[in-house]
């Protein structure tokens, strides 16, 4: 288990899910809010910036490759007009899903086995 006292470095290069929307996939209404966060290096959602994560309290952040940037050299996350960091507060809108029961996982592009977490978030 990784303690979270403070933000984890990313090695480089970071490893980012993402997925491409289509125009049938319509909106997500849901709404999330945690830290940003890196886990076995992906980029990741947790409830609380000082617990354990775990795979009860962490979500895989999955974005939608056209709705942000990732500025490796400084680590921060470009969306929606805002920068954000790891240990930065987000919410989010988007739609929870499990592994390997959402229809969507196979258009995401990550291997889920590395990762360690079996729930992700899908924003965008």
């Amino acid at each position: 288990m990784i303690v979270v006292s403070e933000p984890i470095p990313a090695k480089t290069p970071l490893q980012i899910a993402t997925w491409s929307p289509t125009k049938y996939d319509g909106r997500f209404t849901a709404m999330t809010a945690g830290y940003l966060t890196v886990i076995n290096n992906y980029l990741a959602l947790t409830r609380d910036n000082e617990e354990v994560m775990t795979q009860d309290n962490t979500l895989l952040l999955v974005l939608a490759n056209t709705f942000f940037s990732w500025e490796a050299d400084k680590e921060i996350m470009l969306f929606e007009g805002k920068s954000y960091k790891v240990g930065d507060a987000l919410y989010l809108g988007g739609a929870a899903f499990t592994y390997p029961n959402a229809n969507i996982t196979d258009q995401i592009k990550v291997n889920w086995i590395d990762c360690g977490l079996n729930k992700g978030w899908l924003g965008g």
